[in-house]
């Protein structure tokens, strides 16, 4: 049954040939999705709908290239994290799909870092890099050890090295790629907070919408990516645009 439901999520599954390997994704996956139906299914069904936004050939390469990270479990705790990492590059394209483009195409990688998609855009040009900022070291280890602490309301330090360093090195693959400076350039940023349930995401956005303001970066747009937490809202931004997730 869940494979009719989400046929491009067991695409995934079925390219692990031990499925009971420690280090594999998807294990007991069935049992799992079949137990927790208001937990984990809406959370498969939202991938499954972000993966079906990509045309066969998109669908195909990024298949390829997220199949190394279904069996490399990161040993320091963050999990499949570089597998989502490569995953998030779906919303990026679905994102641009509503932006009007064609054309839309993933970047086969090259000996230089290159941007993840180009597409067409008013028979302009579009570049666009993707970037996923992580939860921190400290919140991995709250969650490894099921401690609960309490959740900041403001963005520490280390957020805004992140992101600050995200975007310069997203700029830099795209200035360097564009040799003749005649596309548009786009990055796309999915943030993940610590605050799993996105109770001060509303305020996250706030902070990081100042920041921008304070900081800008002529020559790029900015996308971040709201993405769907138990406490969700649609957001905006005055200093770059806001994809919320449906």
């Amino acid at each position: 049954m869940f494979r009719t439901q989400m046929p491009r999520i067991y695409e995934l599954r079925d390219l692990i040939d031990d499925p009971n390997s420690p280090d594999a994704y998807f294990q007991n996956f069935d049992r799992i999705v079949h137990d927790s139906p208001h937990h984990v299914r809406p959370i498969y069904l939202s991938w499954e709908k972000e993966l079906r936004g990509l045309d066969p050939d998109a669908w195909e390469f990024l298949k390829t290239e997220a199949s190394p990270g279904l069996t490399h479990k990161d040993r320091t705790g963050r999990g499949w994290q570089a597998l989502f990492d490569i995953l998030n590059q779906a919303s990026a394209y679905n994102h641009l799909k509503t932006l009007g483009c064609s054309n839309i195409r993933f970047i086969p990688r090259a000996e230089r870092k290159t941007p993840d998609l180009e597409g067409i855009l008013d028979s302009g040009r579009v570049l666009c890099e993707v970037k996923t900022i992580n939860i921190s070291q400290r919140e991995v280890r709250a969650r490894e050890e099921s401690t609960v602490g309490s959740i900041a309301t403001r963005l520490d330090d280390r957020f805004f090295r992140v992101l600050y360093s995200d975007i310069t090195e997203a700029k830099n693959q795209l200035d360097a790629y564009d040799a003749t400076g005649g596309a548009r350039h786009y990055v796309y940023i999915i943030p993940c907070f610590d605050d799993i349930l996105g109770e001060c995401k509303e305020g996250y956005f706030r902070q990081i919408d100042q920041y921008l303001s304070d900081n800008p970066t002529p020559g790029i747009q900015l996308v971040f990516r709201n993405n769907k937490t138990p406490f969700h809202k649609s957001l905006t931004m005055a200093n770059a645009t806001v994809d919320n997730a449906c």
